[in-house]
């Protein structure tokens, strides 16, 4: 089963999509109604980008016999499918615009060649990821239902629950990060970096409840989830396989909706 996983979510990115689209569905489901093609988006999007980061050069994202095939294929498969998603919803200019800068923002993040990404830039990795991660999620829900500023604290929520459950993921690399990233492991080490995680992810109970001032469904699923990520984060540590981080941490954003669905049922 693991081996499974490994081959078919986690190296294809499908995985990390599917987390990023529950995070998506949880806030319409909790706030709206639903709209399936937007999902189609947010999966095809998160699809596209994700594995078009893992291409190493520019020509092998031109190549489909190179060794990243399997990203390249699924590069294409995201971007055709973001498109098709695109135009059977329909937006409003505004809507096209905002995406367009989400989209950019995540394409000169993503970018793959000779360290051109703006990833490569000290200290910017951490937060260009929980801004799209926000953005794309609770942002791109209020810019489509017309009321960005109606929930804006669910933005910051959502910011600081990226950066969170990020940072292990800094922890992780901290070894084979170039020391020219800067990147929060390496500039006030692995034990305050935790520390930080974990203040990020009180922060973000604490800006999600004040949002609503009420434990309904929503803030009980979300601090349920915040408490789960408390506890896998406080475990995480260099010697932590692989699947640990991309498997369990990155299904930390899946929790939410995972959680307020089983609530539901009772």
């Amino acid at each position: 089963m693991k081996l499974f996983i490994e081959k078919y979510l986690l190296k294809t990115n499908i995985w990390v999509a599917l987390c990023f689209t529950g995070l998506f569905i949880f806030f319409q489901l909790g706030l709206y109604e639903k709209i399936l093609s937007v999902w189609g988006i947010v999966f095809f999007g998160t699809l596209a980008i994700y594995n078009f980061s893992r291409i190493k050069t520019l020509n092998e994202f031109f190549q489909f016999h190179s060794e990243k095939r399997m990203q390249i294929i699924l590069t294409y498969v995201g971007l055709f499918g973001t498109l098709i998603f695109v135009l059977l919803r329909g937006f409003e200019l505004k809507t096209f615009l905002y995406l367009g800068v989400l989209g950019l923002v995540s394409f000169c993040y993503s970018l793959p060649f000779s360290g051109l990404g703006l990833r490569a830039i000290p200290f910017l990795k951490l937060f260009l990821i929980a801004f799209v991660w926000a953005g794309s999620s609770i942002g791109l829900l209020l810019v489509v239902h017309h009321a960005v500023f109606q929930h804006s604290l669910l933005f910051l929520s959502v910011f600081l629950f990226v950066i969170g459950i990020t940072i292990p993921f800094d922890i992780r690399d901290s070894a084979s990060d170039e020391k020219e990233l800067k990147t929060i492991p390496q500039v006030i080490g692995i034990k305050n970096s935790k520390i930080l995680a974990l203040l990020s992810l009180i922060l973000s109970g604490f800006f999600f409840y004040l949002e609503f001032r009420e434990f309904n469904l929503l803030v009980i699923s979300w601090f349920i989830s915040l408490l789960i990520s408390f506890v896998l984060i406080s475990l995480s540590s260099i010697k932590k396989s692989d699947f640990y981080y991309s498997f369990w941490l990155e299904g930390t954003s899946l929790l939410p909706l995972l959680i307020y669905l089983a609530l539901n049922l009772f």
